[in-house]
């Protein structure tokens, strides 16, 4: 009998919630239209714990730079209608341009710029895998008060570990991007 409790135990806390980041996080401020996410914003945040950085152009085009090739810069630009004009910036000079449009590649959703979701189903079918299950991941773009650039990425999940295990749980980051008009070209 006290191993079917032990059981019960195991199974009832095996969800989870992880958030990273600095203790305190800035918060992310509503903006009353697309045009106030206009200006230049260094790439990469500057880790406060170690290696692990996050870039905007690994958000907005996912394997094209290199670490070699990694811009200094992403100037955002208001588009026309309900578009943002994004330009890669190094050594204040434009390496890559993209036009994103609010519906196909982003939604602008109470103030915020969310990016399209991910989702993701694990069969357990690679070696060494052991989740059967389903996740989802979010990115939302926004301002902090002090006009730096934010993103916050979460992750939910759900399904079993080892076939017996159920797992489910939510990771939730936020990442800074300093604004530095200095890098682009004016």
């Amino acid at each position: 009998m006290m191993r079917a409790g032990w059981l019960w135990a195991v199974l009832l806390v095996a969800g989870c919630a992880v958030s990273t980041g600095p203790d305190e996080a800035p918060e992310l401020v509503a903006q009353p239209d697309l045009a106030a996410f206009s200006g230049c914003f260094r790439n990469c945040e500057v880790p406060a714990d170690g290696p692990a950085m996050l870039c905007l152009s690994s958000m907005l085009w996912p394997e094209h730079f290199t670490p070699e090739t990694r811009p200094e810069a992403v100037w955002i630009e208001q588009g026309e209608g309900e578009s943002l004009v994004v330009s890669a910036i190094s050594n204040r000079s434009v390496i890559k341009r993209s036009r994103f449009e609010a519906g196909k590649h982003f939604e602008f959703r109470d103030g915020f710029v969310e990016l399209k979701r991910d989702y993701l189903a694990s069969g357990a079918g690679e070696p060494g895998n052991p989740f059967i299950g389903v996740a989802t991941s979010k990115t939302v773009l926004g301002l902090g008060s002090q006009g730096q650039g934010l993103a916050q990425q979460s992750s939910a999940f759900v399904g079993t570990g080892f076939l017996v295990i159920p797992i489910a749980g939510q990771v939730s980051d936020t990442h800074t991007f300093e604004r530095d008009e200095s890098l682009c070209p004016q």
